[in-house]
């Protein structure tokens, strides 16, 4: 069974947290170390990671690896945690997946991120951010949905591996 509840309110380790998302350890501390993300289980000693804060990492990961800046990475993978928080298992029951969409045609410091529910919703917010836009648009998008299956998935394997 993929995701049960034990998935969702367990804390996971850093090497844990690395081979779900399937990236070096290193880079994961070398990202905490800088503060490059936002963690909820974030305290003083060892760091135990909520299902928030790997959904975070993953995200922030797909960002990097998608030739995103570690800014607009950054602010990506903060808000999918903040507006997904505690609804991961939410995502599973719709029909349609939940996008992040991610607009930085102006400069860093003007991005626009919306969440929208279903490829409709997010077309017809690209047609009217394009409507309505001086410059070339710039986007990026995140299918949380898939990203929160393929985590699933890997979290799945990695229990698997250690029973």
């Amino acid at each position: 069974m993929i995701g049960n509840s034990d998935t969702y309110s367990r804390t996971y380790t850093a090497s844990e947290v690395a081979k779900i998302v399937g990236m070096n350890i290193e880079t994961l501390r070398v990202w905490r170390r800088r503060k490059q993300l936002v963690l909820e289980g974030e305290r003083q000693g060892w760091t135990r990671y909520t299902f928030n804060d790997l959904m975070a990492v993953a995200t922030y990961h797909n960002m990097v690896r998608s030739h995103c800046t570690n800014t607009i990475a950054e602010l990506i993978a903060g808000t999918v945690s903040q507006q997904l928080a505690n609804k991961w298992s939410g995502i599973l029951g719709t029909e349609s997946s939940v996008f992040c969409l991610c607009n930085n045609a102006m400069d860093e410091e003007n991005i626009q991120i919306q969440m929208h529910v279903g490829l409709e919703e997010l077309l017809e917010a690209i047609t009217q951010i394009m409507r309505s836009s001086k410059r070339q648009p710039a986007y990026h998008i995140v299918d949380c949905g898939a990203l929160f299956l393929k985590v699933l998935v890997s979290c799945t394997k990695v229990r698997e591996e250690s029973e």
